[in-house]
C-alpha cells in the first residue's frame, strides 16, 4: 500500500483542516506542523500546546469504495493504537494505556496522566464517506499545562524521556500504515485488549449507580450495567464515564 504524501508546516491553524483540504487533490496525506493555533479535541474542545514543543499531526484519506459504519469507527482505534505503539517504542520503561475512547495515558508516579489525544473526523457525500481525518496530538517536550485541561496531563520530558520528534512522526507513520491495512475486526480485538476496560466498574455521569463494563460493540460503543439493578445502558462519550478501579 502506498504511504501518505507528506507536508511539514512551521504553522497552521490545524493540521485536520490543512488536510481536509488536500484531499481534494491527493488520497492519502500526512500533515505535520511545529505550531497548531486552533487545534481542537472531541466536543469542540481545544487542543492547545507550546510552539515545537509537541507532535501535531493529522492523517487524511479519502475512501473511493463504500466503507461500513463499523470499520469508519475503527479509524478512532486505528489512530490510538499506532500512537500507543509509537510512545511504547519510544520509552520503553513508560506504562502506557488507552482510555476510553481516545486517550493515551502514562503512568506518572501513582496517577495516570494524559500524554496524548486522538480526534477523527469523517466527510460524507450523503450517505457515502468520501474521507477521513485522523487527528493526533502528543505531549513530548512541554511542561505547563493550562488550567482550562480537566484532567492530570504530563509530557515525555516531565517523564523524563528525550524524544526527537522526527522519530516519534516516522513511527507513527509507519503503525498507523499496519493499522491501516488490518482488518476492522482485528483492529477492534486488538483495542479491546488495550483498554482492559471489560468486567471493571464505571460510574456514568448524571446517573445514578455502580456500572460494570459489559463490552464494547464492534461501533466502538460500551455496554454497561448498574450493578444492583442490572439496567443496561449504551455510551457512546467517554466524557460520560468516569473510571473507578484506577486512579483517573
Amino acid at each position: 500500500m502506498i504511504g501518505p504524501i507528506e507536508f511539514h508546516l512551521p504553522s497552521v491553524s490545524s493540521t485536520s483542516d490543512y488536510a481536509r483540504e488536500l484531499l481534494r487533490t491527493y488520497p492519502f496525506v500526512f500533515v505535520s506542523a511545529a505550531n497548531q493555533t486552533a487545534g481542537r479535541g472531541r466536543k469542540g474542545k481545544s487542543w492547545q500546546g507550546d510552539h515545537g514543543a509537541n507532535i501535531y499531526c493529522s492523517f487524511g484519506l479519502t475512501h473511493s469504495d463504500m466503507v461500513v459504519a463499523d470499520d469508519l469507527s475503527a479509524y478512532m482505534a486505528r489512530g490510538a493504537l499506532a500512537t500507543l505503539h509509537t510512545l511504547r517504542a519510544s520509552a520503553p520503561s513508560v506504562t502506557f494505556r488507552l482510555k476510553y475512547p481516545n486517550d493515551i495515558q502514562a503512568l506518572a508516579g501513582t496517577t495516570w496522566a494524559k500524554i496524548s489525544g486522538v480526534l477523527v473526523e469523517h466527510e460524507f457525500h450523503g450517505s457515502r464517506c468520501t474521507g477521513t481525518i485522523v487527528g493526533i496530538g502528543v505531549n513530548v517536550d512541554q511542561e505547563v499545562f493550562s488550567d482550562t485541561i480537566e484532567q492530570p496531563c504530563t509530557s515525555l520530558r516531565l517523564l523524563g524521556i528525550e524524544a526527537q520528534q522526527t522519530v516519534l512522526l516516522d513511527g507513527l507513520k509507519h503503525r498507523f500504515r499496519e493499522m491501516r491495512e488490518m482488518a476492522w475486526l482485528d483492529v477492534h480485538h486488538l483495542w479491546v485488549h488495550e483498554l482492559h476496560v471489560i468486567g471493571n466498574h464505571v460510574s456514568v455521569v448524571g446517573v445514578d449507580g455502580i456500572w460494570t463494563v459489559q463490552r464494547i460493540l464492534s461501533d466502538g460503543r460500551l455496554v454497561v450495567r448498574e450493578d444492583v439493578t442490572q439496567q443496561e445502558r449504551i455510551i457512546s462519550d467517554g466524557d460520560s464515564v468516569r473510571y473507578q478501579d484506577q486512579h483517573e
